[in-house]
């Protein structure tokens, strides 16, 4: 009887042992895994505006690309464990703006002069094309921690941003397109931890400690002018914080 006891005992610690053990290993990220996430943060890419056509000086500073420029971001992550403890991701978004034109309305003021009563001129409205789009691409390894559904990552990262205006409208001043266009590059490293929720769900939130940022403006205001160009560096230390959630599958 004892030796039954001691044996469904033994098989019972063992069962438990073994569904623990299952239980801490289904929420360890493994090769093959993928995942999909929505990031929030704050940051900022590249602006650019298309310069007006008929002014005597043009002034142009490249844009900084910054997180402690507190705008928020928004994109989405796609992230594939291809080894045991190191997965690859991608992330970016983009965006198009497309502004009409309208035609200028003449008022009925004389010589310029206006008075009370008087229909006022209105100006046309320029037409304009904007593109915006960003991509990132990484590699971050995984260590466990002590909390059984906690991990740590590390890693790096390299992005491009790019964002492009065209205004054009029929008026004598603009002699074709104006243009503005910025671009720039990040290479960046990357920390931050993911806890899963469930087997599916997971919460993340990460920091980058150190980034460098290259970035590229541009300006043309009428076709067949040289480009304006001017162009910036920048390093950020404990930048660019994400909150993430995401699903693994």
């Amino acid at each position: 009887m004892l030796k039954r006891v001691l044996t469904i005992a033994i098989i019972m610690t063992g069962s438990v042992l073994l569904a623990n053990a299952q239980t801490k290993d289904d929420f360890t990220p493994k090769k093959g895994d993928k995942s999909v996430s929505l990031n929030l943060g704050v940051g900022s890419f590249v602006a650019m505006e298309a310069p007006a056509p008929d002014l005597s000086t043009y002034n142009i500073s490249a844009p900084q690309t910054s997180w402690f420029d507190k705008q928020l971001s928004l994109n989405f992550e796609f992230r594939w464990m291809f080894a045991k403890k190191w997965a690859l991701k991608a992330m970016g978004g983009f965006s198009f703006k497309h502004n009409p034109e309208y035609k200028a309305l003449p008022g009925n003021s004389t010589d310029g002069k206006f008075e009370t009563g008087d229909i006022p001129d209105y100006n046309f409205v320029t037409s304009k094309d904007k593109i915006k789009y960003s991509i990132v691409l990484g590699a971050e390894r995984y260590v466990k921690t002590k909390y059984d559904k906690l991990f740590f990552r590390y890693g790096g990262e390299f992005g491009f941003s790019y964002g492009k205006q065209e205004a054009k409208a029929n008026d004598e001043s603009y002699l074709g397109k104006s243009i503005g266009e910025a671009f720039g590059y990040r290479v960046a490293g990357v920390t931050g931890f993911d806890y899963f929720v469930s087997k599916a769900l997971f919460i993340s939130i990460e920091i980058r400690p150190i980034a460098y940022d290259y970035t590229v403006y541009n300006i043309r205001p009428q076709v067949g002018l040289k480009l304006l160009s001017s162009d910036s560096h920048g390093f950020d230390f404990l930048s660019n914080p994400m909150l993430k959630i995401g699903f693994r599958f």
